[in-house]
């Protein structure tokens, strides 16, 4: 689930940005009840009218309350963190309904507001609508690979959270951005590689090649191809020799179970399993 919130401003870095967030209403206001773990959410600095941030929901929690000290002991109690001095609580209901989430930064953004559009009056706006989906859908440009679209967080995370990043995006489009990361060798792609050590992760290869320059030499293999909706995630990605990447290829490979930890199948007669590495 998607949808876009307004702020009057925001934070410029992804630390700031990251953290408790919250709405206090008078009344039960979409999305009181429908934003959960999970959601991306932009966000609309309505000072320079553009979504300047991406976010991914962590954490939610929904109450009522009788006065806002209530509602501060509550968030504090539950987030252990809350600012008593912004003007947006100061100057909120004194009673009504709360909406706090914790958000992790994911991409900084510049997407100018729509002309003619005027952002709802609650500062909420659902992903799935038809003016929301036009004004993000230029969020990621063709040039794009996939470190620009996750710039931050471990390897792990940042290969999990491709998967709700990209899941809009037509195969065509996803083919063309993983094989410019790939191709290029980004940070991301090294990153996996040195998880792995270099190494060829097929069972009893364990190959690497080394470089003149001192380094190693390995490739990085989809399992399930980008062309039928494979994903670059944990899972789906593979740290193999050339030999054996081609083999994955081209030869008779047959998945028994595929899992964000494990993998399991067979290839041209043998019977292979794989663990994935973790940070």
């Amino acid at each position: 689930m998607k949808f876009i919130t307004s702020r009057s401003k925001l934070p410029s870095s992804a630390d700031e940005m990251a953290g408790l967030w919250f709405n206090l209403w008078s009344k039960q206001y979409w999305p009181l009840n429908e934003l959960n773990v999970g959601a991306v959410l932009y966000w609309y600095e309505s000072g320079t009218k553009s979504i300047v941030w991406k976010t991914i929901v962590e954490d939610v929690d929904r109450f009522s309350y009788g006065s806002k000290d209530e509602a501060k002991h509550k968030l504090k109690s539950r987030f252990g963190e809350f600012d008593d001095k912004q003007s947006y609580y100061i100057k909120a209901p004194s009673e009504g309904f709360c909406l706090a989430f914790k958000v992790k930064s994911l991409q900084r953004l510049n997407l100018p507001k729509p002309n003619g559009f005027k952002f709802p009056q609650q500062g909420w706006l659902a992903g799935n609508d038809k003016i929301a989906q036009e004004w993000v859908k230029t969020e990621i440009a063709d040039d794009s690979t996939l470190d620009m679209i996750i710039p931050n967080g471990t390897t792990i995370e940042r290969l999990h959270l491709l998967n709700e990043v990209m899941a809009d995006l037509s195969p065509e489009r996803i083919k063309k951005i993983v094989s410019q990361t790939i191709r290029g060798d980004t940070k991301l792609v090294k990153a996996f590689k040195e998880l792995c050590n270099f190494r060829c992760q097929f069972p009893d290869c364990n190959a690497r090649i080394q470089k003149r320059n001192g380094g190693y030499y390995i490739e990085v293999a989809h399992i399930e191809p980008v062309s039928q909706g494979g994903k670059s995630v944990i899972g789906n990605l593979l740290v193999l020799c050339p030999n054996h990447h081609k083999e994955f290829d081209y030869g008779d490979l047959e998945i028994i179970e595929q899992k964000t930890d494990y993998l399991r199948g067979w290839l041209n007669g043998k019977e292979f399993e794989i663990s994935f590495p973790s940070d």
